[in-house]
């Protein structure tokens, strides 16, 4: 071990939280630097699944078929800008190429590998912040409305099958036996029955985070504007005119890591999908699981403070102003599916960072290798938060990976 070494992460979201509490754990000293609070950002905000059965990726070869339809229909998860979207033409390209059979297969193989190592870097991670109390293993559900959709989904669910995800079918009878609280809608199930989730992801995150400072972890309320790497050192530029210098950096800030100089991430096509959701207070109740209506493109899943709706995709870059349009689908959407209030008590817009081929980027940096990049997990960022800091220990360790990163490589786009 190089315990007298010191790494530098910028991001304190859910992976550069797992980053940095993965090299404490080899011995290095870690630097945690962020100018928002840990855990605040999309961290914050997601579904709360554990979703290890997540291998299918958001490119699909039936995309071309089904584009209409998700553009232009006023009941689809998906919303476009359409002056965002001429204006990144270059990327929405390489998603389009990205839906090919043949890369779709090796993407959802790669994805595949990947997610049957998410519990191997998560757990200890749980035991080491303590927050096992935190996490709730009761399964997750996916429910389809007509025999039809179930019939659809059915070769998506054999891969995941494939890949390790185990699932019990349900018939309409079963799936209101395991949820009452469903409006008797759904014909057709699956139940993911090994599935956890946790009960609130910023606790999760500042858990980890006073466990970092614990293990005696400096934080660093401040942007990193530039890296410069210079021989066995990196220095960082802030946004105080102080700098840093440090033996590694990881590059962790999610949607915004492209905005980092030297970092060797500004010719990677980053871009991002905005999430939302909406929550309502102390009716967690409602359900014993998180269930995803996949047709309409989102969770419900049970809380500590109450039920979140959380989902669809908006291609429109990184305008901080919620889409009210995306706001009314979600509370339309679940009052099909729930008895509820007419208003949630809350809604939340976050920027899920996403690449056109649906894989995150782990590894090094062209500009040097010690710089490390690790962000790009599009919906899968608290699933793979874990095994992701992990693999990056490894790599500053200088150590045999856990997993064959090739696929997740930054150079795979040059």
């Amino acid at each position: 071990m190089k315990k007298n070494k010191t790494v530098a992460i910028v991001g304190a979201g859910i992976v550069g939280l797992s980053c940095a509490l993965w090299l404490q754990k080899k011995g290095f000293t870690a630097i945690l630097i962020d100018p928002e609070q840990p855990g605040s950002g999309t961290s914050s905000g997601n579904a709360c699944t554990i979703a290890d059965y997540g291998c299918i990726p958001v490119n699909s070869p039936d995309i071309f078929r089904r584009l209409p339809s998700l553009l232009f229909s006023n009941d689809s998860p998906l919303t476009v800008n359409h002056r965002y979207a001429l204006t990144h033409l270059p990327w929405l390209l390489k998603f389009l190429f990205n839906c090919r059979p043949s890369r779709v297969a090796k993407i959802t193989e790669s994805l595949g590998a990947i997610l049957q190592k998410s519990y191997q870097g998560l757990n200890p991670l749980l035991e080491l912040s303590d927050s096992q109390h935190l996490m709730s293993q009761r399964g997750c559900m996916y429910v389809y409305k007509t025999q039809a959709e179930y019939e659809s989904a059915r070769v998506n669910n054999e891969i995941r099958r494939q890949h390790g995800s185990e699932y019990i079918e349900l018939d309409r009878t079963d799936i209101q036996r395991l949820e009452p609280g469903i409006k008797p809608i759904f014909e057709r199930g699956i139940l993911f029955e090994s599935t956890s989730q946790t009960l609130n992801p910023q606790s999760l995150c500042t858990r980890y985070f006073n466990s970092f400072l614990k293990n005696k972890g400096q934080y660093v309320s401040h942007r990193v504007n530039e890296t410069i790497a210079d021989g066995d050192m990196v220095k960082l530029q802030l946004d105080n005119a102080q700098s840093l210098v440090v033996n590694h950096v990881v590059i962790a800030a999610g949607a915004f890591s492209k905005q980092i100089k030297g970092t060797g991430t500004g010719q990677l096509p980053l871009d991002t999908e905005r999430g939302y959701h909406i929550q309502y207070s102390n009716l967690q109740a409602k359900v014993n699981r998180p269930i995803s209506w996949n047709q309409a493109g989102f969770y419900a899943t049970p809380m500590n403070e109450g039920l979140r709706i959380a989902g669809t995709v908006e291609i429109a870059g990184y305008n901080p102003k919620k889409n009210q349009q995306n706001l009314d689908y979600l509370a339309r959407k679940a009052g099909e599916m729930f008895d509820l209030p007419s208003q949630p008590d809350q809604e939340w817009l976050g920027f899920r960072p996403t690449l056109p081929d649906a894989l995150p980027v782990i590894g090094h940096s062209s500009e040097s290798k010690h710089i490390l990049l690790a962000f790009g997990h599009q919906h899968l960022g608290l699933t793979l938060s874990g095994i992701t800091g992990k693999l990056i220990s490894e790599l500053v360790n200088s150590e045999p990976l856990s997993l064959d990163i090739a696929a997740f490589s930054p150079d795979r786009f040059h």
